[in-house]
């Protein structure tokens, strides 16, 4: 999956095709799971009407997506949640995008109402990986994390990506 389906609400279609049993693993942007999991938390986008001014919007804490607008807040609403999640993680545990997306799709499932990607992929166990993660919004919740802990002389996250690869690998291999 690619672009910006979530915050353009296609993110619905995304669901539907995996609540129907369509979908065995997701491969994915990372902004397009950030942006999904931004909505599915409660938070807005907004239509973006041409000629608005970029610096303007910018100045007044907007972020454009292309024809899409998004408050800056709103990623930092985000964070909040993800620290969140990463606290319930034993810092032992090796992450790859697999396993923070389900973390982040359980939390979803345990505490939001609606619909989102993340969370019907927790429901139906339908695995999403983001080849690059560390590229997301996401991604950098988790280097902030990080540095944090490393501030406060506790242990940080390792990031493994070949877990995600192996995790595919067996799962394609497990299809008829």
């Amino acid at each position: 999956l690619s672009g910006a389906m979530t915050v353009a609400k296609m993110g619905l279609v995304i669901c539907e095709m995996i609540d129907r049993g369509m979908v065995q693993a997701v491969v994915s942007t990372g902004a397009l799971m950030a942006h999904g999991f931004v909505e599915a938390a409660g938070m807005k986008h907004f239509k973006y009407e041409e000629g608005m001014d970029d610096t303007a919007l910018y100045k007044a804490g907007y972020d454009r997506i292309y024809d899409t607008l998004e408050l800056e807040r709103n990623l930092d609403d985000a964070e909040v949640i993800v620290t969140r999640v990463l606290d319930s993680i034993d810092r032992n545990t090796v992450l790859s995008s697999r396993l923070v997306n389900e973390k982040l799709g359980e939390y979803l499932y345990k505490n939001v109402q609606g619909r989102s990607v993340l969370k019907s992929a927790y429901e139906k166990k339908v695995p999403v990986y983001v080849p690059a993660f560390t590229d997301s919004e996401l991604g950098l919740d988790i280097g902030v994390y990080n540095r944090r802990a490393v501030s406060k002389h506790e242990k940080t996250f390792t990031y493994n990506p070949f877990h995600d690869l192996e995790h595919y690998t067996e799962t394609v291999k497990a299809q008829k």
